[in-house]
């Protein structure tokens, strides 16, 4: 219930005010993001509004529906094995996913697609993969992790060297024709992402640094990004742990093309990533690269078949279970999203009708227009000159919304800064001052 009822921040509000924009808007103005899910939002939001709850409920939506795929899939692998129903149950309530598949963004259906797309490729249901690729690309640009790396797996597992390809044998191969059609179906972004690089020289991502590297399994199986700061060292054991359980799930060789898989799918995209951050550019982003959490929760079962003596496996399990309650109740409370709907609610009571609203950073400019009750009202307020980054979202704000002017009394602006707090700010004419005797 605290992920439906916290307010919306920056990127949430810019999610549902941006899906208010015309299609032809959406497509035209999409860049690094790609429209699927903004036209979803759309859809959804015609049907049940722009309330908090309403908005991230559809990606609760996606979050079912994918987990409901990790159940079909849990019962293929396991059968009537208690691990047939465990495994979704580790992957509902992993901290990472829960947390994101609640938040109104992209993750919840990127997620779908991810777990579509890696279900479809085990199970060799390659129409389902493309489909699933080609919808996750067009939802989540890192998306092509997930592709590459089934890629990569199939050439590893279908490699022999007792026969020599033909040409014949390569474009008839079901996964090469895979590729082909999601590549063509790819072309429009891809091309789009090349004109739009200039635009990305500015960017918001952070530095990558040896706490990072050393802590990121479990960063990413729990969703820590570095709040609280000393939650380091306890994602830097718990990859080290992590390590432990993949090498058990390596060691069941009966399993070892699905955890082959699953390894490939962790390692890949986060060393990928880490090495282009630490030598050309940031580009690492924990939520950015869920598929390597899903990879992670679905290694587990795998280690858990190859964990001797047996009677070990529900404890292991139990204690699993334990750990992400407790880490689950604590967490949300260190992760909160920042408030702007209590200001803005005050704000509004204590408007007249000709007051305005100013924000005194483009920051907070998306959470502030979502909760305006009149967003015609709402500018930022720039007396040093307009500048507002791409990645807070330009596509909602026009350089017409920026203003330096002070209000005459008895207009007022009020002021929203990025603490929380406001302030009142107006001019008076001196004209109309009374002298002093």
């Amino acid at each position: 219930m605290w992920y439906l009822v916290q307010p919306l921040w920056r990127d949430e509000a810019y999610s549902v005010l941006f899906s208010a924009k015309p299609l032809s808007d959406i497509i035209a103005q999409s860049s690094i993001e790609p429209p699927v899910y903004y036209l979803l939002l759309k859809l959804w939001t015609a049907l049940f509004g722009t309330g908090e709850i309403a908005v991230r409920l559809l990606s609760t939506l996606g979050l079912l529906l994918a987990t409901y795929v990790v159940i079909l899939w849990a019962e293929r692998e396991f059968k009537s094995h208690w691990l047939s129903w465990v495994t979704p149950l580790l992957f509902f309530f992993n901290p990472m996913i829960l947390y994101y598949g609640f938040e109104v963004r992209a993750y919840g259906w990127y997620l779908l697609f991810s777990v579509l797309a890696m279900s479809a490729y085990l199970k060799k249901d390659w129409r389902l993969f493309i489909l699933s690729s080609i919808f996750g690309f067009y939802t989540h640009l890192y998306m092509v992790f997930v592709i590459g790396v089934s890629a990569l797996h199939y050439a590893l597992t279908h490699i022999h060297t007792d026969t020599k390809p033909t040409i014949k044998k390569i474009i008839w191969d079901p996964m090469i024709r895979s590729l082909i059609l999601i590549g063509v179906a790819s072309i429009p972004w891809v091309i789009r992402i090349f004109q739009m690089m200039p635009k990305f020289a500015q960017s918001w991502y952070f530095p990558v640094d040896w706490h990072l590297v050393k802590s990121v399994l479990g960063n990413m199986f729990l969703g820590y990004e570095g709040t609280p700061w000393y939650f380091w060292k306890y994602t830097a054991y718990l990859s080290l742990a992590l390590l432990g359980v993949f090498f058990l799930a390596w060691k069941n060789k009966t399993n070892r093309h699905q955890t082959g898989y699953f390894l490939l799918m962790v390692f890949v995209p986060l060393l990928t990533i880490l090495s282009i951050s630490i030598g050309i550019k940031p580009l690492f982003v924990n939520r950015y690269l869920i598929p390597v959490t899903v990879a992670e929760i679905l290694l587990i079962p795998y280690a858990l078949l190859a964990l001797k003596p047996q009677s070990l496996r529900v404890p292991s399990v139990l204690f699993l279970g334990f750990g992400m309650l407790i880490f689950s109740l604590w967490f949300p409370g260190q992760h909160k999203k920042a408030d702007y709907r209590t200001p803005m609610k005050e704000i509004s009571l204590l408007m007249k009708t000709d007051d305005l609203i100013y924000v005194d950073d483009p920051i907070i400019y998306p959470e502030a227009l979502y909760y305006a009750q009149d967003k015609k009202r709402l500018y930022l307020y720039a007396p040093s000159g307009i500048q507002f980054p791409w990645y807070i979202g330009d596509a909602i704000f026009t350089r017409q919304k920026a203003t330096a002017a002070i209000p005459l009394y008895p207009q007022k602006a009020y002021v929203l800064s990025k603490d929380g707090t406001y302030s009142i700010l107006y001019s008076v004419d001196a004209n109309t001052v009374p002298s002093s005797p």
